[in-house]
């Protein structure tokens, strides 16, 4: 009658007259629900769900029995059965728990159907991320022996091309005492100036070789006076900006401390650079060095050196690229002033060996902003 019931309602229907039959049936195809009941011949109802459990746990069991007990009925729930319907039951209700038990089933299929496709997926995703992180880690070694062999090579030439310029530097002043004429010194200084030049820009590679990879060692810092330092930083530009009719500014804020320590060779070379920058591109109108301090929360307090200037701005752009060796801006730049793109590498070398932060920006008016930042260490 249930078999009927069921086959009246749309559902598929198997029937076994004991469990042994059942077991057979359920080996030769794939069912969504079991109806059993408790008393069979031979095995038992609640004997043939703790195995069918075992076997197809995917397989909601609903026990159907007339001498229903509270033993009964909790040896079946700990059988791992889905539902428990006690005889006589209304076939409405009994269809109900059918499909719902159908539908857990179906539920359950697909579950592990998409768990079983997404560890499919993470196996395969997670080969292809080692094979990514192979290729990835033989590019970073290719990359890293290829800047190591370029860093060699330019010390290398560096100091070859160093050694002659040394030569053309003194034969230079000793040719001092033997040119007489006005127009022979005016040809010498114009000598000298491209023979400084070129001894500069031998310099930077120099630098920029050394400085490569260095970190900050505190053991190294000096204790220094920070306004004559920077005082002493300042003057050594004032004579340069003046020939070019511009006006250099040092403001230090009221609140800076007296004494700093600091390793103060890379300090004033980084601000060397940025000043040097700065009178290289500007033109008209002044340029600034102020020195704020304020206090970060979870930075402690910094120091900020900030260099602003009026002169021809970062082209657009190369904001994001102003600090990476050989960089410049476009090549009627290049050509105008001249330099091989090193300066602001060496000052961000420099910064990270102050363990602080070089940063660079536009003015809204016109120009530039470079901001240096570090923490204060006071003796």
């Amino acid at each position: 009658m249930v078999a009927i019931c069921l086959q009246q309602s749309g559902f598929r229907i198997s029937s076994a007259g004991n469990a042994a039959d059942a077991y057979s049936l359920l080996e030769q195809e794939q069912y969504d629900a079991i109806v059993s009941d408790v008393m069979m011949p031979g095995e038992n109802g609640i004997s043939f769900l703790g195995r069918a459990h075992q076997t197809w746990p995917d397989i909601p069991v609903i026990l159907m029995t007339a001498h229903a007990q509270l033993k009964m009925a909790v040896d079946a729930i700990k059988n791992g059965a889905f539902d428990f319907v006690h005889k006589p039951f209304d076939f409405g209700y009994m269809c109900k728990i059918i499909e719902r038990a159908v539908n857990y089933s179906k539920l359950q299929r697909m579950e592990k159907n998409c768990r079983a496709e997404l560890e499919e997926t993470v196996v395969s995703r997670t080969a292809e991320l080692k094979d990514a992180l192979v290729e990835l880690d033989v590019a970073r070694s290719a990359l890293l022996k290829n800047f190591t062999e370029k860093n060699e090579f330019l010390s290398n030439v560096s100091h070859e091309m160093r050694t002659p310029m040394n030569g053309v530097v003194g034969g230079l002043s000793l040719l001092e005492n033997e040119v007489s004429t006005a127009k022979g010194m005016e040809y010498l200084e114009i000598v000298r100036q491209s023979a400084d030049n070129m001894v500069s820009l031998i310099d930077q590679l120099l630098t920029f070789g050394k400085g490569t990879g260095q970190k900050g060692n505190a053991a190294c810092f000096d204790l220094i006076n920070l306004a004559t330092n920077l005082n002493a930083v300042v003057a050594e530009f004032q004579p340069d900006f003046a020939q070019k009719g511009l006006s250099l500014a040092l403001r230090i804020a009221a609140d800076i401390p007296p004494q700093i320590q600091t390793q103060k060779e890379h300090l004033n070379r980084l601000l060397g650079i940025l000043l040097g920058n700065a009178l290289k591109f500007t033109d008209m109108g002044a340029v600034t060095l102020d020195v704020i301090r304020d206090d970060l929360e979870g930075d402690g307090e910094m120091l900020h050196f900030i260099v602003t200037d009026s002169g021809i701005g970062i082209p657009k752009g190369m904001l994001e690229r102003i600090f990476e060796p050989f960089v410049q801006g476009d090549g009627s730049y290049t050509r105008r002033h001249g330099g091989v793109g090193l300066g602001l590498a060496i000052a961000q070398q420099k910064a990270l060996i102050l363990n602080g932060r070089l940063l660079a920006d536009h003015v809204p008016d016109g120009g530039s902003r470079f901001k240096f930042s570090m923490k204060v260490l006071e003796p």
